[in-house]
Protein backbone atom coordinates (compact mmCIF):
# COMPACT_ATOMS: atom_id res chain seq x y z
CA UNK A 1 0.00 0.00 0.00
CA UNK A 2 2.84 2.41 0.27
CA UNK A 3 3.01 2.75 -3.55
CA UNK A 4 -0.16 3.86 -3.49
CA UNK A 5 -0.41 6.06 -0.65
CA UNK A 6 2.29 8.29 -1.77
CA UNK A 7 0.86 8.52 -5.11
CA UNK A 8 -2.39 9.65 -3.47
CA UNK A 9 -0.43 11.97 -1.32
CA UNK A 10 0.94 13.16 -4.44
CA UNK A 11 -2.00 13.42 -6.54
CA UNK A 12 -3.68 15.53 -3.12
CA UNK A 13 -0.62 17.81 -2.62
CA UNK A 14 -1.31 18.85 -6.33
CA UNK A 15 -4.76 19.62 -6.20
CA UNK A 16 -4.11 21.80 -3.27
CA UNK A 17 -1.74 23.93 -5.06
CA UNK A 18 -3.93 24.63 -8.18
CA UNK A 19 -7.12 24.51 -5.95
CA UNK A 20 -10.26 25.78 -7.97
CA UNK A 21 -7.94 27.09 -10.78
CA UNK A 22 -9.47 25.90 -14.64
CA UNK A 23 -7.52 25.03 -17.20
CA UNK A 24 -7.49 29.16 -19.02
CA UNK A 25 -4.54 29.16 -16.91
CA UNK A 26 -2.56 26.75 -19.06
CA UNK A 27 0.78 27.89 -18.16
CA UNK A 28 0.54 26.56 -14.41
CA UNK A 29 -1.66 23.52 -15.32
CA UNK A 30 1.43 22.27 -17.56
CA UNK A 31 3.59 22.78 -14.54
CA UNK A 32 1.52 21.10 -12.42
CA UNK A 33 1.22 18.04 -14.55
CA UNK A 34 4.51 18.20 -15.34
CA UNK A 35 5.23 18.00 -11.60
CA UNK A 36 2.98 15.32 -11.20
CA UNK A 37 4.43 13.24 -14.08
CA UNK A 38 7.88 13.40 -12.99
CA UNK A 39 6.74 13.19 -9.22
CA UNK A 40 5.56 9.80 -9.87
CA UNK A 41 8.39 8.60 -11.73
CA UNK A 42 10.68 9.41 -8.41
CA UNK A 43 8.30 8.00 -6.24
CA UNK A 44 8.81 4.67 -8.80
CA UNK A 45 12.60 5.09 -8.42
CA UNK A 46 12.89 5.51 -4.37
CA UNK A 47 10.33 2.23 -3.99
CA UNK A 48 12.01 0.46 -6.43
CA UNK A 49 9.37 -1.46 -7.64
CA UNK A 50 9.75 -5.44 -9.23
CA UNK A 51 8.59 -7.30 -12.34
CA UNK A 52 5.25 -5.61 -13.20
CA UNK A 53 5.34 -2.89 -10.09
CA UNK A 54 7.37 -0.96 -12.80
CA UNK A 55 4.61 -1.03 -15.09
CA UNK A 56 2.14 -0.11 -12.65
CA UNK A 57 4.32 3.06 -12.15
CA UNK A 58 4.01 4.10 -16.01
CA UNK A 59 0.53 3.83 -16.17
CA UNK A 60 0.19 5.77 -12.56
CA UNK A 61 2.09 8.24 -13.63
CA UNK A 62 -0.14 8.75 -17.11
CA UNK A 63 -3.02 8.58 -14.83
CA UNK A 64 -1.52 10.94 -12.38
CA UNK A 65 -1.08 13.85 -15.85
CA UNK A 66 -3.85 12.34 -17.31
CA UNK A 67 -6.50 13.79 -13.90
CA UNK A 68 -4.65 16.77 -13.95
CA UNK A 69 -4.99 18.12 -16.81
CA UNK A 70 -8.61 16.77 -17.94
CA UNK A 71 -9.99 17.85 -14.43
CA UNK A 72 -8.69 21.17 -15.21
CA UNK A 73 -10.13 21.57 -18.77
CA UNK A 74 -13.55 19.43 -17.38
CA UNK A 75 -14.08 22.32 -15.01
CA UNK A 76 -12.96 25.12 -17.47
CA UNK A 77 -15.67 23.92 -20.12
CA UNK A 78 -18.18 23.41 -17.86
CA UNK A 79 -17.24 27.43 -16.53
CA UNK A 80 -17.67 28.09 -20.27
CA UNK A 81 -13.97 29.40 -20.19
CA UNK A 82 -11.78 29.64 -23.24
CA UNK A 83 -9.07 26.91 -23.04
CA UNK A 84 -5.76 27.16 -24.94
CA UNK A 85 -4.36 24.46 -27.32
CA UNK A 86 -7.45 22.41 -26.50
CA UNK A 87 -9.80 21.41 -29.54
CA UNK A 88 -13.41 22.38 -29.47
CA UNK A 89 -14.41 18.41 -29.55
CA UNK A 90 -12.90 18.00 -26.48
CA UNK A 91 -16.60 18.94 -24.44
CA UNK A 92 -16.90 18.87 -20.48
CA UNK A 93 -18.19 15.96 -20.01
CA UNK A 94 -15.75 14.02 -22.46
CA UNK A 95 -12.86 15.77 -20.35
CA UNK A 96 -14.36 14.74 -17.11
CA UNK A 97 -14.81 11.27 -18.30
CA UNK A 98 -11.43 10.75 -19.18
CA UNK A 99 -10.52 12.28 -14.96
CA UNK A 100 -12.45 9.60 -13.33
CA UNK A 101 -11.23 7.70 -15.74
CA UNK A 102 -7.49 8.51 -15.13
CA UNK A 103 -7.79 8.77 -10.83
CA UNK A 104 -9.55 4.93 -11.25
CA UNK A 105 -7.27 3.61 -12.97
CA UNK A 106 -4.43 5.34 -11.06
CA UNK A 107 -5.30 3.69 -8.13
CA UNK A 108 -6.73 0.81 -9.21
CA UNK A 109 -2.98 -0.15 -10.58
CA UNK A 110 -0.92 0.33 -8.14
CA UNK A 111 -3.38 -1.28 -5.34
CA UNK A 112 -3.04 -4.30 -7.52
CA UNK A 113 0.22 -3.95 -7.90
CA UNK A 114 0.26 -4.57 -4.16
CA UNK A 115 4.17 -5.54 -2.72
CA UNK A 116 5.94 -5.70 -6.31
CA UNK A 117 5.00 -1.58 -6.57
CA UNK A 118 7.89 -1.03 -4.39
CA UNK A 119 8.30 -0.37 -0.21
CA UNK A 120 9.88 2.79 1.49
CA UNK A 121 11.58 1.09 3.85
CA UNK A 122 13.41 3.98 5.97
CA UNK A 123 10.05 6.08 6.13
CA UNK A 124 8.39 3.27 7.17
CA UNK A 125 10.84 2.90 9.72
CA UNK A 126 10.52 6.60 10.77
CA UNK A 127 7.25 6.29 11.58
CA UNK A 128 7.98 2.89 13.71
CA UNK A 129 10.38 5.03 15.68
CA UNK A 130 8.03 7.98 15.94
CA UNK A 131 4.80 8.73 18.17
CA UNK A 132 2.85 7.14 15.25
CA UNK A 133 4.80 3.48 16.52
CA UNK A 134 1.76 1.66 17.40
CA UNK A 135 -0.65 2.35 14.03
CA UNK A 136 1.10 0.34 11.08
CA UNK A 137 3.30 2.34 9.08
CA UNK A 138 1.67 1.48 5.90
CA UNK A 139 -1.70 2.49 7.47
CA UNK A 140 -0.33 5.48 8.36
CA UNK A 141 0.61 6.66 5.06
CA UNK A 142 -2.89 5.91 3.40
CA UNK A 143 -4.55 7.60 6.39
CA UNK A 144 -2.08 10.79 5.93
CA UNK A 145 -2.50 10.71 2.23
CA UNK A 146 -6.52 10.11 2.01
CA UNK A 147 -6.79 13.06 4.68
CA UNK A 148 -5.01 15.13 1.91
CA UNK A 149 -7.32 14.07 -0.69
CA UNK A 150 -10.61 14.29 1.42
CA UNK A 151 -9.38 18.03 1.36
CA UNK A 152 -8.76 18.85 -2.45
CA UNK A 153 -9.51 16.15 -4.57
CA UNK A 154 -12.31 14.91 -3.70
CA UNK A 155 -13.77 18.44 -3.96
CA UNK A 156 -13.16 18.39 -7.49
CA UNK A 157 -14.24 14.93 -8.22
CA UNK A 158 -17.66 16.14 -6.57
CA UNK A 159 -17.82 19.33 -8.58
CA UNK A 160 -17.07 17.37 -12.06
CA UNK A 161 -20.18 15.37 -10.99
CA UNK A 162 -22.50 18.03 -10.13
CA UNK A 163 -21.68 19.71 -13.66
CA UNK A 164 -21.83 16.42 -15.50
CA UNK A 165 -25.54 15.74 -13.78
CA UNK A 166 -26.79 19.46 -14.93
CA UNK A 167 -26.94 20.77 -11.45
CA UNK A 168 -24.26 24.07 -11.90
CA UNK A 169 -21.81 23.81 -8.65
CA UNK A 170 -21.01 27.25 -9.04
CA UNK A 171 -24.66 28.93 -9.03
CA UNK A 172 -25.65 26.61 -5.93
CA UNK A 173 -22.72 27.15 -3.90
CA UNK A 174 -23.50 30.76 -3.68
CA UNK A 175 -26.88 29.66 -2.08
CA UNK A 176 -25.92 26.71 0.17
CA UNK A 177 -22.22 28.94 1.46
CA UNK A 178 -19.61 27.05 2.84
CA UNK A 179 -20.75 23.86 0.93
CA UNK A 180 -16.81 23.78 0.18
CA UNK A 181 -15.82 23.93 3.46
CA UNK A 182 -18.23 21.86 5.42
CA UNK A 183 -17.97 18.92 2.58
CA UNK A 184 -14.12 18.38 3.54
CA UNK A 185 -15.17 18.99 7.18
CA UNK A 186 -17.81 16.43 7.26
CA UNK A 187 -15.77 13.67 5.18
CA UNK A 188 -12.98 14.62 7.48
CA UNK A 189 -15.00 13.86 10.66
CA UNK A 190 -16.24 10.80 8.97
CA UNK A 191 -12.97 9.47 8.02
CA UNK A 192 -11.80 9.77 11.33
CA UNK A 193 -14.04 8.09 12.77
CA UNK A 194 -14.02 5.08 10.15
CA UNK A 195 -10.64 4.84 10.61
CA UNK A 196 -11.23 4.40 14.77
CA UNK A 197 -13.77 1.91 14.08
CA UNK A 198 -17.00 4.33 15.18
CA UNK A 199 -18.57 3.67 12.26
CA UNK A 200 -21.50 4.55 14.22
CA UNK A 201 -20.35 8.14 14.70
CA UNK A 202 -19.76 8.29 11.08
CA UNK A 203 -23.33 7.91 10.46
CA UNK A 204 -24.42 10.46 13.13
CA UNK A 205 -22.56 13.07 11.10
CA UNK A 206 -23.99 12.26 8.05
CA UNK A 207 -27.67 11.88 9.63
CA UNK A 208 -26.99 15.95 11.22
CA UNK A 209 -25.83 17.50 8.37
CA UNK A 210 -28.84 16.00 7.20
CA UNK A 211 -31.44 17.62 9.61
CA UNK A 212 -29.32 20.60 9.81
CA UNK A 213 -29.75 21.54 6.42
CA UNK A 214 -33.32 20.35 5.86
CA UNK A 215 -34.97 23.46 6.64
CA UNK A 216 -33.31 25.67 4.27
CA UNK A 217 -33.98 23.30 1.50
CA UNK A 218 -37.72 23.42 2.41
CA UNK A 219 -38.06 27.29 1.52
CA UNK A 220 -38.98 27.59 -1.93
CA UNK A 221 -36.83 29.80 -3.92
CA UNK A 222 -37.84 32.53 -5.88
CA UNK A 223 -39.22 31.73 -9.26
CA UNK A 224 -39.72 27.99 -8.08
CA UNK A 225 -42.90 25.99 -8.47
CA UNK A 226 -43.42 25.56 -4.49
CA UNK A 227 -43.31 22.61 -3.36
CA UNK A 228 -44.04 20.72 -7.32
CA UNK A 229 -40.78 19.41 -7.18
CA UNK A 230 -37.10 19.37 -6.82
CA UNK A 231 -35.18 22.44 -7.15
CA UNK A 232 -31.58 23.33 -7.94
CA UNK A 233 -30.50 23.82 -4.93
CA UNK A 234 -32.24 20.35 -3.29
CA UNK A 235 -30.34 18.52 -5.98
CA UNK A 236 -27.03 20.07 -5.40
CA UNK A 237 -27.13 19.02 -1.70
CA UNK A 238 -28.24 15.44 -2.52
CA UNK A 239 -25.76 14.61 -5.54
CA UNK A 240 -23.50 16.53 -4.27
CA UNK A 241 -23.47 15.45 -0.28
CA UNK A 242 -23.99 11.69 -1.30
CA UNK A 243 -21.48 11.90 -3.39
CA UNK A 244 -18.73 13.20 -0.93
CA UNK A 245 -20.29 10.65 1.49
CA UNK A 246 -19.36 8.05 -0.72
CA UNK A 247 -16.02 9.57 -0.88
CA UNK A 248 -15.41 9.33 2.60
CA UNK A 249 -16.45 6.00 3.27
CA UNK A 250 -14.78 4.53 0.12
CA UNK A 251 -11.52 5.93 1.80
CA UNK A 252 -13.04 3.64 4.79
CA UNK A 253 -13.17 0.91 3.17
CA UNK A 254 -9.77 1.26 1.48
CA UNK A 255 -7.99 2.14 5.12
CA UNK A 256 -9.76 -1.24 6.20
CA UNK A 257 -8.07 -3.20 4.01
CA UNK A 258 -4.56 -2.46 5.22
Amino acid sequence: MSGLALWLLLIGAVDVVRGGRDASQSALLGVLAAVTAVGSLLLAVLLRPTGLGWLAWVLAAVAAVGWVLASGVATARFAGVSVPHVPGPVTGRRAAAVAYGSIAVGSAVLLLAGPVAGAAPGLTAALVASGLGMVAPERTLLIAALLVVQISTVNLLVRLLLDLVGVPASDNEKTLRGGRVLGPMERLMILGLGAAGSLTGAAIVVAAKAILRFPELRIPRAGDPGYGGASDVTEYFLVGSFASWLAALGAVGLILLT
